[in-house]
């Protein structure tokens, strides 16, 4: 698939690309934000949160709160993957999301999602990668179910600091042998 081969996953490496993240959420509609169990209202302070990024940018792999990776597709940054929850050498809680509208549906998320697991796999020399999308938001779940992360349970949960309560599906991906 020729697609595939305009795909590429990378670490963030600048300011600006933690700005268009931070983009993303802050001039996303909130039609959008609630689609993917986001609260409006717990989003923090933009310069406070961009600040707290690139601070945590600088630290060592075993020190950081989470991790992110750059989707590009085309030469276009369309999107990212982080991981949060660390536990060198064991697990992580892995999250996706697609920038541009454009693109969603496509089934390039999916291709995008594998590539940020293998990453985080070796980076991070994990053993299972661990995923709770809000249950009613269909895209993450069939990504994720795709890629062959295995259904654990459903249950309500705050999964997040910027997310209202809801009930998740959590998933569960182990290394590749």
């Amino acid at each position: 698939m020729r697609r595939v081969k305009e795909i590429k996953v990378r670490p963030f490496s600048s300011r600006q690309e933690y700005e268009l993240m931070l983009d993303y959420f802050y001039m996303a509609d909130d039609p959008f934000l609630r689609g993917m169990g986001v609260d409006r209202l717990k989003l923090p302070e933009r310069n406070k949160w961009l600040d707290a990024l690139l601070a945590d940018h600088e630290k060592p792999d075993g020190e950081r709160d989470r991790f992110y990776l750059l989707w590009i597709f085309r030469g276009q940054r369309v999107g990212h993957s982080s991981i949060n929850n660390i536990v060198v050498g064991d697990e992580a809680f892995i999250h996706l999301h697609l920038w541009n509208s454009q693109l969603r549906r496509a089934g390039l998320g999916t291709e995008f999602v594998r590539r940020s697991a293998s990453f985080y796999f070796e980076r991070f020399n994990l053993q299972k990668l661990v995923c709770e999308p809000w249950a009613e938001n269909p895209a993450p779940n069939r990504v994720l179910e795709k890629l062959g992360f295995v259904f654990v349970r459903r249950y309500r949960t705050i999964p997040g600091v910027i997310a209202f309560e809801q009930v998740v599906n959590r998933y569960e991906l182990r290394r590749p042998d």
